[in-house]
């Protein structure tokens, strides 16, 4: 069985409903799913009080596991005891994925043959602040300097 770690597969958010899928971990959870005949699970570190947000966000993604679990705690040694708990139920060959290169070393300490998975994404500027307004002012003297610019361009041209 192979454990994906839910950040694999969906990029940083505030909130679970928000996260989009990562186009690279969607790529090998389908990958890998296809060559496992499915035998693949995922773990969520965050903690929740109710599951239907992330089932829901499973199905809506088309990320089909025989089964999940929820940690609650991003702590790396609790991550990786309920991994090892997880691949001792299911016997035979296992693997695990994170992008958290902590949990990703106590796994593999542990004898989990385990990947990093690490995934780079750009937040555009725009939509993380608050983009500052220019004044009226500062606008009008924009204009006002691109203006003589263009005339002080074509004024040469004329002797």
């Amino acid at each position: 069985m192979i454990v994906f770690n839910f950040d694999v597969l969906a990029r940083p958010g505030k909130e679970l409903g928000a996260r989009v899928p990562d186009p690279e971990g969607m790529y090998l959870w389908r990958t890998l799913h296809e060559t496992t005949i499915g035998q693949m699970a995922v773990i969520m570190s965050e903690a929740m009080d109710d599951t239907t947000m992330l089932e829901t966000w499973l199905k809506i993604n088309g990320v089909k596991a025989i089964m999940y679990d929820v940690v609650g705690t991003r702590e790396p040694k609790v991550n990786a005891e309920q991994v090892a708990r997880i691949l001792a139920a299911a016997g035979g060959r296992s693997m695990y994925f994170d992008t958290d290169p902590a949990t990703v070393s106590e796994t593999y300490a542990s004898g989990i043959p385990s990947l990093l998975v690490c995934q780079p994404f750009v937040v555009r500027p725009e939509w993380s602040t608050e983009k500052k307004m220019r004044g009226w002012d500062s606008l009008v003297e924009e204009i006002d300097r691109q203006a003589l610019a263009k005339s002080e361009k074509n004024w040469r041209e004329l002797e």
